[in-house]
């Protein structure tokens, strides 16, 4: 579906009924990404979305995360709703701390999964480089893709694959370079280190213990800022975390934080 918002007419898939949950992914990821996501929050409306620069969202303007942040109030606003719990990956949780602290009033409960407050130099550089020399046509979006799946799962992924001789199944990367590298300089334009404090809606931060795209303790450290913050770190996983690993802690602060009616 198309919602034609400012700027921007957003594709949007939504499912179920209930109290609506609003699902933000990262960089070069449209609303496919969480397909695993959704069917585990039945009793609830799940909303997945593609960001500007992505999927099949077109926009005007600019790409920063605050802006993508107004898009996601946008929708809501399109889409009648006042209040909605935020649950958002890797850019997808900046894109959620920009709506946490510019739009507290709009949130229920806040959900940042492989969060971080500053971009850690070293994925900057890779993927800033890989991207641009996608953005030249030096190569393909495939092969970034590759290389980000390289960064984003931990070792016992490719452990196994080794095992069987076999390479771990890409699909196609169906995204512009140009507008990927958009989102990746809004990423390094973003620095939440001395606002996260300030957040005040019911948070849940989830980091994988493995994540060598961004470290723990960079997460820790979002945790460790927000009052009253849960921080759960989950054993052997990297940046792309399986939903199922914490949709209990998740629906847990969901049922905690129900919506009055």
């Amino acid at each position: 579906m198309f919602a034609e918002l400012q700027d921007v007419k957003m594709y949007y898939e939504e499912e179920g009924s209930g109290e609506p949950v609003i699902l933000i992914a990262g960089v070069g990821a449209n609303h496919r990404f969480w397909k695993g996501m959704v069917p585990l929050l039945k009793g609830y409306r799940a909303i997945t979305l593609d960001n500007r620069g992505v999927g099949e969202t077109e926009y005007n303007g600019e790409v920063e995360v605050d802006i993508m942040a107004d898009d996601v109030i946008h929708l809501m606003d399109h889409l009648h709703i006042y209040k909605a719990h935020i649950v958002g990956w890797s850019m997808g949780s900046l894109i959620a701390q920009s709506l946490a602290l510019r739009y507290p009033q709009r949130l229920q409960t806040l959900t940042l999964v492989s969060s971080y407050q500053f971009r850690p130099h070293r994925s900057a550089y890779f993927m800033y480089q890989v991207t641009s020399a996608a953005a030249r046509g030096e190569c393909t979006m495939d092969v970034v893709n590759i290389v980000l799946n390289s960064f984003c799962f931990p070792e016992s992924k490719f452990d196994a694959l080794a095992k069987k001789d076999m390479v771990m199944p890409v699909p196609k990367h169906p995204e512009k370079a140009s507008e990927v590298l958009k989102q990746m300089v809004s990423m390094n334009n973003f620095d939440s280190t001395d606002r996260t404090k300030d957040i005040t809606t019911p948070t849940l931060v989830v980091h994988g213990a493995l994540d060598i795209m961004v470290e723990p303790l960079k997460g820790r450290a979002v945790g460790n800022s927000i009052p009253g913050c849960r921080y759960m770190e989950v054993p052997g996983e990297g940046h792309t975390i399986a939903p199922e690993l914490y949709i209990d802690a998740l629906k847990s602060l969901l049922s905690e934080h129900k919506m009055q009616n």
